[in-house]
């Protein structure tokens, strides 16, 4: 059985990150999306919130499964029993950045395999910081965020 994993802060969970799940969904066996915590970054909404959303938004992928993540991931892959890593791109940025983190990880556990996924150019733009942004200054952000993360949004005075 293949297993991969897909991790992120998910803060908020975007519809690029889902595109990013369901296409992993239909390539491994069994996939699991890591809430992971960033030691660069300060999170606007709680891990159980995150975690909930993913599950929302993912109830329809019998074959995926949410999981709060603390440490490094390549550690948390060997717990799960997974040899893939799952990691989307959206552009150069990313992929300079995903370069790295992949040699890093390559380093730690060369026994796990980092898959990288180009995000589909309708979600080029989309992604957490940007919807963040777009929140502080009272925009819509439905188009950007599954229903169920925007029906969560709009109760949130900002």
């Amino acid at each position: 059985m293949t297993k991969a994993c897909f991790c992120g802060t998910f803060d908020p969970l975007t519809k690029g990150h889902i595109d990013i799940i369901e296409r992993a969904a239909g390539i491994f066996e069994e996939v699991i999306v890591f809430v992971s915590v960033n030691s660069e970054k300060k999170e606007q909404f709680p891990k159980e919130q995150r975690m909930y959303w993913i599950k929302q938004a993912t109830s329809h992928l019998k074959n995926v499964r949410c999981v709060i993540q603390t440490g490094l991931v390549v550690e948390a892959c060997r717990k799960e029993g997974a040899r893939v890593l799952v990691r989307g791109l959206r552009n150069s940025i990313d992929f300079q950045y995903e370069q790295n983190m992949e040699a890093m990880n390559h380093q730690m556990a060369p026994e796990i395999e980092t898959v990288f996924l180009m995000s589909d150019p309708a979600h080029l733009y989309c992604s957490s910081s940007n919807v963040r942004e777009l929140l502080r200054y009272g925009q819509d952000v439905s188009h950007m965020v599954p229903e169920c993360v925007w029906q969560d949004l709009k109760k949130v005075k900002r």
